[in-house]
Order: C-alpha cells, then sequence, then structure tokens
C-alpha cells in the first residue's frame, strides 16, 4: 500500500442505503402484547419529534435504564433528565450504561429500553424481525452511488466496516444490488470500541498514516468518532434535519450528495 494512499471507510445502515420509515414497524412490534400497546401512535410520534429535533437530543449520550412513567409524554420527560452533560469520546468509551443517541436503531433502543421492553432475547427477536421486514418490502441501491464506489477503488482503499454478522451483511449487499462491490469488509466490528482493532488485523498499515483516513457514517459515536481520534477525516450521513450535529468534517442527508462527493476524492 502507498503510504500516500487515501483509505475509505464505510459503515453499512444510514450510510450504504438509508430508511427513514421503519421505526413504526419496529415500535408496533417492540409493543405489541405488552401493557403499552396503546401507546404505538405516540410513541411513534415521540420518534419523530426527536429524529425532527423537537425532543431529546440527536448525536447526545443519555443514561440508560427503565423509567416509571404512566404516558408517553411522561417517558419523555424522565429521559429529558438522563441527558449526559459535555461526555468526552474518550470518557464515553470506559461507562457501559450510557446510550449515544447516533441513528434511529439507537432512539429506538432508548425508548425500548425506558419501557422495559428490551432484555436481550426480546431485542434479537425484534431487530430480526424488522430485518425481514425491510428486506420483504424490498430494498434497492442506489446506482449513482454504487458506481461512486467502485469508481473511488481505482484511486483510494475503501473498506465497509459493519457490526453485523458476515450473513447478514453479505445478504444486504445482495439485495441492494452491491454485492462484489466492496474488495474489503470488516463483519463483526463492534464499533466503536473494537473498530480501529479490526482495521488493524484486516491490514496493520491502514493506520501508519491516520492523516489519510476518511471515516463515513450516520452514527459518530460508532464511525467517525474512532477515526477522528486518531487524526482522520469524517463524514457524516444525516437524513433527518433540525436535530444537533456532531463534529464532523462534512455532512451530506442523501445518497446522491455522497456520490457526488467520492467522485471529487
Amino acid at each position: 500500500m502507498l503510504q500516500s494512499e487515501r483509505i475509505v471507510i464505510f459503515d453499512l445502515d444510514g450510510t450504504i442505503y438509508q430508511n427513514t420509515a421503519f421505526h413504526t414497524d419496529y415500535i408496533h412490534t417492540l409493543v405489541a402484547d405488552t401493557e403499552f400497546a396503546h401507546w404505538e401512535q405516540d410513541l411513534i410520534g415521540l420518534a419523530d419529534e426527536i429524529f425532527a429535533g423537537g425532543k431529546l437530543h440527536m448525536n447526545h449520550f443519555y443514561r440508560m435504564g427503565t423509567l416509571r412513567a404512566h404516558s408517553c409524554a411522561e417517558l419523555a420527560a424522565g429521559l429529558e433528565q438522563r441527558l449526559c452533560h459535555r461526555l468526552t469520546y474518550e470518557q464515553a468509551l470506559e461507562k457501559k450504561d450510557i446510550l449515544y443517541l447516533g441513528d434511529a436503531w439507537a432512539v429506538l433502543d432508548l425508548l425500548g429500553t425506558a419501557l422495559g421492553c428490551l432484555d436481550k432475547k426480546r431485542s434479537d427477536e425484534i431487530y430480526h424481525r424488522i430485518r425481514h421486514h425491510m428486506e420483504q418490502a424490498g430494498m434497492h441501491g442506489n446506482s449513482h452511488l454504487r458506481q461512486a464506489i467502485i469508481d473511488l477503488q481505482k484511486r483510494c482503499r475503501v473498506i465497509l466496516v459493519s457490526n453485523s454478522y458476515q450473513e447478514t451483511v453479505d445478504e444486504f449487499l445482495r439485495q441492494l444490488g452491491f454485492s462484489g462491490v466492496f474488495q474489503t469488509v470488516c463483519y463483526s466490528a463492534q464499533k466503536p470500541f473494537g473498530m480501529i482493532e479490526s482495521l488493524r488485523k484486516t491490514d496493520p498499515e491502514l493506520l501508519q498514516k491516520p492523516q489519510n483516513l476518511i471515516s463515513i457514517g450516520d452514527h459518530a459515536f460508532n464511525d467517525l468518532m474512532p477515526i477522528a481520534a486518531l487524526g482522520g477525516k469524517t463524514v457524516w450521513m444525516n437524513p433527518y434535519s433540525g436535530i444537533d450535529p456532531p463534529v464532523c468534517d462534512r455532512s451530506f442527508s442523501t445518497l446522491d450528495e455522497l456520490a457526488h462527493y467520492l467522485d471529487t476524492l
């Protein structure tokens, strides 16, 4: 690998594809057959408000745990009190009871945990069910982005890094029409904690020139902060308007915008 070669690191969910509607199906599944079933529409409305910047604060840390609430509004008020102020990336890595509201999945995790509806078994069941629903609904990749990534690999080293298992990643890429697009894929990367080690195992030379690194993702804590901490550049993907932005070098809202950016590298 040339010492001057730029290394572009991609996230999968929310970066290679975008889906801003799956939370309604998730919340329906989350509260089905529970005492909170009649809260379904209120919870969907709360999630929509969070995504619009009207409730809680995206791109901030929150303390986790169940909350005793008699209404969705009371739940939201309780969660507001769990905002962690001025917590650094390094400090966050040492804590086990916090969650970074970096994407829609994190918001749903926070809500489900606060309701007490997300033990490990139920969490896994809901995750796989929603993934299946997304697949059944049909997933279509962005052709401009696909070609931009293919062309980019002629000029840069490109790596896909995902927390999902290989079977899940490969199936998603197949459905998106992205099979074989990425020459290098890191599976089960355990971002953010295991991201750097995953890259090091892939190729020790990847981290020798941190200034050559560019990380692209929608979840700042998972995708951007580990690379920024090394001195690399970051690109944040954000489909929502009105939310607090994280620290990043560039940001884009759509896959077409990202593709245009890649064409310039």
